[in-house]
């Protein structure tokens, strides 16, 4: 008895699971039929954009260190105390003005006697050059005072130059590492001067990239949110061993000094500009066996293959340089469902 009533329950559990497979198979045919119906009443929904001619820009990119054109250092000549310091940081100097001075007094340096020397030694000679003009004294003695002279003059040259340190360059003092009554050794690092208006920066090329890379080429750098621009000025034309690259420099317009001297910033070289040229995304890019070409929408909705032939890439974007037009309605999205027979229903137009 209750054997039965189990096989009974157990044949209704399997007629209930296998009517709703036929219910769900059904459903899912109904759905499949429906999608269909749908495409070919009212079209396959695609989205398209109108294709416009815009700038396009290849470039080569890097990191790399950016300096003032020319830059020089000055160190103390003596040790010491600084007893004055005449310009600050940013401040610009022309070529040998005084920039720290030390004390006269400094016993090493022998300033009153060097001064007294070379005052001394200009006035003989001075007098000995008008009785040499005038047949008073022979060339021997004209000799003689010119040479004492000139010793005494690079003798005060020297000493004035470590007692009163000067500008090596004319440019912005971007360093200084001295202050006022601070005792330095001789060596010491006191200021430094660049001439920033100009920044150089050098990268290094691949192999693969050489050939695209020449004097001249626009190049722009960036560091902190500031751009500068500049150019190409030098390629190498033999490998670097040590790099298995080649150096290249570049000149970068900084005359507003965007960019400090020393710091590392993002360096792109432009191998190809244009302004104006038509740019798609790779991904509205169908490709066949031996050709590649997207759908444009043509006499209202009909979708026409055209072939198109590509020139430079840049990431997510490809140059179309045949096939394609300004003004032509491109189909992004759906165009690899359909054919030049499909029927499409435009869901979403894109400037």
């Amino acid at each position: 008895m209750y054997i039965k009533k189990f096989l009974l329950a157990l044949m209704l559990v399997m007629i209930f699971f296998l009517i709703l497979g036929c219910f769900a198979a059904r459903d899912e045919n109904l759905e499949t039929r429906s999608i269909s119906q749908i495409h070919e009443e009212e079209g396959i929904p695609v989205r398209t954009m109108s294709v416009k001619a815009q700038e396009f820009t290849v470039a080569l990119r890097h990191s790399a260190a950016v300096t003032g054109i020319t830059e020089s250092s000055a160190s103390a000549m003596i040790s010491d105390a600084v007893e004055q310091i005449l310009f600050r940081v940013g401040d610009f100097v022309e070529k040998d003005t005084v920039v720290i001075r030390f004390p006269r007094s400094n016993p090493s340096a022998n300033f009153f006697q060097a001064r007294a020397a070379h005052e001394n030694s200009r006035e003989t000679f001075r007098r000995v050059e008008q009785l040499f003009r005038s047949g008073g004294v022979s060339r021997q003695d004209y000799d003689n005072a010119k040479t004492g002279y000139d010793v005494a003059r690079a003798n005060w040259d020297t000493v004035n130059k470590m007692v009163n340190v000067t500008a090596p360059i004319s440019g912005y003092i971007t360093r200084l590492d001295a202050r006022v009554s601070e005792n330095v050794s001789h060596g010491d690092h006191l200021f430094t001067v660049t001439n920033y208006d100009t920044l150089v920066g050098q990268v290094w090329i691949q192999e693969r990239d050489i050939s695209r890379v020449r004097n001249g080429l626009n190049a722009e750098a960036t560091w902190e949110g500031n751009t500068i621009r500049g150019n190409v000025v030098q390629v190498d034309r033999s490998l670097n061993p040590s790099r298995q690259a080649f150096g290249a420099f570049i000149e970068f317009d900084n005359r507003d000094h965007k960019i400090l001297s020393g710091v590392n910033a993002d360096i792109s070289i432009f191998i190809y500009e244009s302004n104006s040229t038509i740019v798609i995304e790779r991904k509205y890019l169908l490709n066949s066996s031996q050709e590649s070409y997207v759908y444009i929408i043509e006499h209202g909705n009909r979708p026409i293959r055209r072939v198109v032939r590509t020139g430079w890439q840049s990431g997510e974007n490809i140059e179309i340089t045949h096939g394609l037009y300004e003004g032509d309605i491109l189909i992004t999205e759906g165009s690899r469902f359909i054919t030049e027979s499909s029927r499409i229903r435009v869901i979403a137009a894109g400037e």
